[in-house]
């Protein structure tokens, strides 16, 4: 029976280049009891879909052309602001993907969620606290009765999670709307929150749609998938179905992009000599706490004693949950974070011992890609100056010979040459994300350490830059320390694979043979989590 109904919903947004569609005659039924899968790469109208019905987008500059939002006998499109704020939050709720930035930070828990219960429901307080910590209880959150009076950054990220989801759940609604609630997770908190949901549907009879563009995601969770592409839906059917034989081309394009196959024959390591000598690596990380005539201090081993040695042209996987200390560990190799002791050798040279201008000079040699360009890279420069920055600063090339050198950048990583006056904010997220790798080897370094520079990308442009990631170090000669936590990409990318937990180094082994083979508990745990494509619904 269908619960949500709609039909020929069109949005579109008012930019500086005129009039632009985000959703262009999408209709579709959610069922009661169901999980609705809608899968589909940035930009292609699926957030903005489902943001429409709970009057969540910006107007102006969107504005709803046309449609119907059947609920309840009601067209959630027609409904004004009071009347649409009863039913959101009540009747239908949302989890938002970041929920750091979906939390207040200036409130506990327990005021977040009792403010929901008492905003749409007539109880004391007392009640609402009782109902808040029950619904803790019921994400999984230990020791609930405590933890409610927490405030959201004393929760990990997959914690927070689970508090967003309690609170979308407190007020007992009939459709939950999940925007991308996963993405940023660890494999291991990513299963967790998605066997979480799956239960709490089951249980409660929850209809969901649950936006993602990561296949492998929702595959295990959905009854019913859209596709979406440039706000049109290209295919709906059962997921099984879908997933079994694809029908349109993008879904095939889609599919075809997840990453489930070992390294390239063509890419694979030749060399076995160490360019990166490793030894007994220590980071510790100091807080001070407490009133000034009794401080206290605390300690955290970030990077317990580590060594391990990095070939030649090879690439070393790093994984591991969040603080498990790899981020650390590559930053602590950089000189980003300072040491307590070891040895980082990067072709017979000490870095740890370089001072100053032997540091600066050095940094030619080794350079790092960081998670997000668009924090990394300077809003206030073009890519023409972020380029030629490096290149003057460790004098490369003379200046009249920079704009044909970063013209062969761009043609490297697959940008259009005519792109080099514009700013950072004018790129997708993957174009922003080859301007930083053009960056990084534009110095031509030995070393590239990358941390995460993946994982906030669609899957067709995630496997665009894994090609080029490829392609660059087999091209240069670069070897490459690649940080993740997708346990997936690191299987397609990398020759050898390390694995952390708790700042010290588990276990180390060739990529295939630590898959097909882990030695510890722990690397069984990670890679029994993955979401695979494959396997039986």
């Amino acid at each position: 029976m269908s619960l949500l109904t709609v039909k020929d919903l069109r949005v579109s947004f008012q930019t500086r280049n005129g009039k632009q569609e985000a959703v262009k005659g999408v209709s579709f039924e959610l069922n009661e009891g169901e999980i609705l899968g809608i899968v589909g790469e940035s930009g292609s109208g699926k957030s903005v879909t489902c943001y429409s019905l709970l009057g969540l987008i910006p107007m102006p500059p969107g504005v709803i052309e046309s449609g119907e939002a059947l609920y309840d006998g009601q067209d959630l499109l027609k409904l004004n602001e009071k009347a649409l704020r009863q039913l959101r939050g009540r009747k239908i709720n949302m989890i938002f993907q970041d929920p750091m930035t979906a939390l207040n930070p200036y409130m506990t828990v327990a005021k977040q969620i009792i403010e929901a219960i008492l905003v749409h429901e007539k109880i004391g307080k007392k009640e609402a606290r009782q109902r808040a910590i029950k619904a803790l209880e019921e994400v999984g959150i230990v020791r609930a009765a405590e933890r409610v009076d927490s405030y959201p950054h004393e929760f990990s990220g997959g914690m927070r999670q689970r508090v967003m989801i309690a609170m979308a759940l407190a007020t007992e609604p009939d459709i939950l709307i999940a925007d991308e609630p996963t993405t940023a997770l660890d494999v291991t908190i990513q299963k967790q929150i998605l066997d979480l949901l799956h239960q709490i549907q089951k249980r409660r009879k929850l209809s969901i749609i649950f936006i993602t563009h990561d296949l492998a995601v929702i595959h295990a969770l959905a009854h019913r998938l859209i596709v979406m592409e440039k706000g049109h839906i290209v295919e709906q059917g059962v997921a099984k179905d879908v997933f079994a034989n694809p029908q349109h081309p993008y879904t095939q394009k889609l599919l075809s992009a997840v990453p489930d196959s070992s390294k390239p024959a063509e890419y694979k390591l030749a060399e076995e000599h160490a360019l990166l000598q490793v030894k007994n690596l220590r980071t510790v990380f100091r807080k001070t706490h407490g009133p000034f005539w009794d401080r206290k201090t605390e300690e955290t081993i970030a990077v317990n004693n580590i060594s391990l040695d990095i070939h030649y042209g090879e690439i070393l996987g790093l994984v591991g949950e969040s603080g498990s200390g790899k981020s650390t560990f590559g930053r602590s190799i950089m000189r980003l974070v300072d040491t307590e002791g070891g040895e980082v050798n990067l072709a017979g040279r000490d870095l740890l011992k370089l001072h100053n201008q032997e540091l600066k000079h050095a940094r030619r040699d080794f350079q790092m890609i960081f998670q997000d360009p668009y924090a990394s890279l300077n809003p206030r420069m073009t890519v023409f100056d972020t380029l030629a920055e490096p290149l003057l600063t460790h004098q490369i090339v003379p200046k009249k010979e920079l704009l044909p050198t970063i013209n062969r950048l761009m043609d490297e990583v697959g940008l259009d040459r005519r792109f080099i006056r514009k700013y950072p904010h004018e790129f997708s997220g993957g174009q922003r994300q080859r301007i930083a790798i053009a960056r990084a080897i534009s110095v031509k370094p030995k070393l590239i350490i990358a941390d995460e520079p993946v994982s906030a990308l669609d899957v067709t442009i995630q496997a665009q830059v894994l090609d080029l990631l490829l392609k660059l170090t087999k091209d240069h000669g670069i070897t490459m320390l690649f940080i993740s936590h997708d346990l997936s990409v690191v299987r397609y990318l990398c020759d050898r694979v390390a694995v952390m937990q708790h700042g010290n180094l588990l276990e180390l082994d060739e990529t295939e043979k630590l898959y097909a083979d882990p030695q510890n508990g722990y690397t069984r745990k990670l890679l029994s989590a993955i979401p695979r494509i494959d396997e039986a619904s």
